[in-house]
């Protein structure tokens, strides 16, 4: 197999955040290399990168791969070879690594396709992006864990963690029967991706026209019997396989009260100031901060269990 050093590089950079820094499986720590394409993941994601060089079959590890790329021109033609060990040879140089069986690695099949759509990814990668702060960080309830996309016209997208929710309607649409809820960590990745790849194209014969061009992102919904739904989520040279959290989630739109909100104005260096004084009070006391008002004041207290 031979490929230029930056494209090999480029595919192993975008792989770096899905590989495990602390696995019970250690061989997730590489890449797999495979049928056009350069694959890694935690079991929970998992993500596949194009590179057509890719004719061979093999393992490497993606720490010391790496590390090695970042010190090699760019422009130079790395060969790889699979023998007893791992060869990568270039122009000067070369280096060897012990290898792992492919079939040892976690298996990325075929499944079916349950519902497939395209849609605006600028839309909905910046929707799961803003709720997925609200997502709860603890396992006790793991369907407050992700970020959930109610079936509709239009898409509602919510996440909240049984304190504070955050709740928004997007103008895409995709034909699924139920909720979706995609793992906060899975949210995190996709924005990452989406922010370093470039579109394959832009429509549009202006400068203006190609900046406000949609990026589409593909969806497929797949259903693999014995198992959790995933959603493959893919654009440009990137592919993102989430495994979806079963379970029904809260329907977030009946905490939406239906009257009119109370507003309350103020202005926000008081509030900050009034909190922080009650921060460690409050941390004595589950972390809850009250706000009480009346007509014309505002009260911020805490009360710590002692």
């Amino acid at each position: 197999m031979q490929v230029k050093v930056e494209r090999l590089r480029d595919a192993f950079k975008l792989l770096e955040p899905v590989v495990p820094k602390k696995t019970s499986l250690p061989i997730l720590h590489n890449v797999l290399v495979k049928g056009g394409k350069v694959i890694a993941g935690d079991m929970e994601t998992f993500v596949l990168v194009d590179l057509p060089e890719a004719d061979i079959d093999f393992l490497a590890p993606h720490k010391a791969v790496m590390e090695l790329l970042n010190y090699v021109p760019g422009d130079e033609t790395i060969t790889i070879e699979v023998n007893k060990e791992l060869k990568l040879a270039w122009d000067g140089g070369n280096a060897s690594y012990p290898i792992a069986k492919p079939q040892d690695y976690p298996g990325i099949k075929e499944i079916k396709p349950k519902v497939q759509g395209s849609m605006d990814g600028n839309v909905l990668i910046n929707a799961l992006s803003d709720v997925s702060g609200y997502c709860a960080t603890e396992d006790s309830r793991p369907i407050l864990t992700g970020v959930i996309l109610f079936p509709g016209e239009k898409l509602d997208v919510a996440a909240g963690d049984g304190f504070r929710m955050a709740y928004q309607t997007i103008s895409v649409a995709f034909p699924i029967e139920k909720p979706l809820i995609i793992p906060s960590g899975s949210v995190a990745l996709l924005s990452s991706l989406w922010r370093r790849t470039t579109p394959d194209s832009v429509s549009g014969d202006t400068l203006v026209e190609r900046v406000l061009s949609k990026r589409q992102i593909e969806l497929t919904l797949t259903e693999d019997k014995g198992f959790p739904d995933k959603l493959r989520m893919r654009f440009g040279k990137v592919t993102v396989l989430s495994q979806l959290i079963d379970g029904t989630p809260p329907n977030f739109k009946q905490l939406v009260p239906e009257d009119p909100p109370t507003k309350v104005l103020l202005f926000p260096d008081d509030l900050e100031r009034a909190i922080k004084r009650l921060k460690a009070v409050a941390k004595d006391g589950s972390g809850i901060i009250r706000l009480v008002w009346t007509k014309d004041t505002m009260t911020v207290s805490a009360q710590s269990e002692e």
